[in-house]
């Protein structure tokens, strides 16, 4: 069970952080569910290579009983030299030297801090 103060600790601070992903001004909560929905996005897309986030342009955190939160994410991701596979870790993939660009919104449902109850897309638009 996660506590409660380590819970609204998380909400808070994700609501607070601002910054870009590469240089980790963002929450670990938020890293996390912005690489979970770029991995799904991927996985439902046909593109024949794979996208990773290179910025976060925005986020909210919004509490969602009973313990989860309701992430909505502005992302920008970036087209990597791997192909788009289900086994592919997109933190050994390179970018493309002219990479293709495109923004994204998500909306996912977590509970933050906890990778072992799954985690939920909402909403997944990319541009």
């Amino acid at each position: 069970m996660v506590d409660i103060r380590t819970l609204f600790a998380s909400i808070f601070s994700a609501l607070i952080v601002s910054g870009d992903l590469m240089t980790l001004n963002y929450n670990s909560n938020v890293i996390n569910v912005a690489n979970f929905a770029m991995n799904f996005h991927n996985r439902m897309s046909n593109y024949p290579y794979a996208f990773k986030v290179v910025d976060i342009i925005s986020d909210t955190a919004q509490l969602y009983p009973p313990a989860r939160v309701k992430y909505t994410l502005q992302i920008q991701a970036a087209q990597t030299v791997c192909e788009n596979q289900a086994s592919v870790n997109l933190t050994d993939c390179a970018l493309q030297s002219n990479a293709e660009i495109m923004n994204c919104s998500f909306t996912v449902i977590a509970v933050p801090g906890n990778d072992y109850i799954p985690k939920r897309m909402l909403s997944d638009h990319c541009a």
